[in-house]
């Protein structure tokens, strides 16, 4: 999926860092900045024991389904719903077909998102089209009313969940995040959204997906390889992509979001990331190394940082030797792009053994 700061094309290189560790597959390895899981995917198909961390809900989504389950669930509850349910792990199939032809719905999405939505608001937003919004809200509500009525239990919730949040951004009218719609329609936009069977990776490990500040977190967990991959500039990720936040936490209960602006993005200051700002970077990042509990630990950040290559060195050293490695990588581009702005960037693996507590 589109999402700044995905590692899906570094795995490679991250890859070398952890192979450096010599730690044996089984040992955990701990992503606590997770984002859409890339990273901690490709080291539970490893055979590590992969722990996956966010504060953003449609993150955790993702890592629920991902790395905390292991298995295709059955979807029992389903049996007397859905045509083909009969208790096999095929019934994954039957239950995102099903998702995929429900009638459409006018519901949060559509009369917020969508042109014939918002026509008579103030602001006329088009991040989907009409029939792609109803469909998003037909499938979300439903989705929420099988969890509601205990139709299907966390896993299958999860899954499902999955499936759509993965699926938004390809028919969103976006340039790459959600900061902002395109005035013309991107000729993807204009596809009819379709759920796909997400990919479980089977384990026979314990495997486990958080929804908490790092800084909180890693407190309370003890890792072989602590991975981090936190922000490195001052994009919030709360704000760029709000509007997977909200399909993921719903608009059910009577929690209708509360949402304003030209882009009708959601409150999140309670989201907000000190790793997004110059004043405070620092200080949070020596605090998170300082009580992470691991045996090695793996930095990855960009020569664009907000924190200098000199910084992080003077506080990983407070616990290891620091070595550094370093790649070059097409940087993400955003909307907001300058024709004069590089495009190619250094991405670095910085590399502690952990000596010093």
């Amino acid at each position: 999926m589109r999402y700044y700061g995905c590692k899906e094309r570094l795995l490679d290189f991250i890859e070398q860092g952890v192979e450096k560790t010599g730690i044996n597959h089984g040992s955990v390895f701990c992503d606590l900045f997770s984002g859409t899981t890339s990273v901690a995917k490709y080291f539970k198909t490893k055979g590590y024991t992969t722990y996956a961390n966010d504060n953003m809900e449609f993150s955790y989504s993702l890592a629920r389904a991902y790395i905390q389950n292991n298995n295709y669930p059955e979807f029992k509850g389903l049996y007397k719903i859905v045509d083909g349910i009969n208790g096999t792990k095929e019934n994954i199939n039957y239950a995102i077909e099903h998702l995929n032809n429900l009638p459409l719905k006018e519901d949060f999405i559509y009369k917020n998102y969508c042109p014939g939505g918002t026509e008579k608001e103030q602001f006329q937003r088009k991040y989907f089209s009409d029939n792609n919004g109803k469909k998003i809200d037909s499938i979300r509500t439903k989705i929420e009313e099988w969890k509601t009525e205990n139709l299907i239990n966390e896993d299958e919730y999860y899954i499902l969940l999955a499936s759509l949040i993965e699926a938004v951004p390809y028919v969103a009218n976006i340039s790459g995040n959600y900061a902002a719609y395109l005035k013309k329609w991107d000729p993807r936009a204009l596809k009819q959204i379709q759920l796909k069977v997400p990919n479980i990776l089977h384990s026979e490990r314990k495997n486990r997906a958080f929804k908490k500040d790092a800084n909180v977190l890693i407190k309370e967990i003890k890792s072989d390889i602590l991975y981090l991959d936190p922000p490195y500039n001052s994009r919030q990720y709360a704000s760029n992509y709000f509007l997977l936040e909200l399909i993921a936490e719903g608009w059910f209960s009577g929690n209708t979001p509360e949402i304003y602006g030209k882009t009708g993005m959601k409150k999140y200051e309670n989201q907000k990331s000190a790793f997004c700002r110059k004043g405070s970077v620092s200080n949070t990042f020596y605090d998170l190394v300082k009580h992470a509990k691991t045996k090695y630990i793996l930095l990855s950040y960009n020569d664009e940082g907000l924190m200098s290559e000199e910084e992080i060195v003077f506080i990983l050293s407070k616990r290891g030797k620091v070595e550094i490695f370093k790649t070059p990588y097409r940087r993400y581009k955003s909307i907001n792009q300058n024709e004069s702005d590089r495009r190619l960037i250094y991405e670095k693996l910085y590399f502690v053994k952990v000596e010093k507590g």
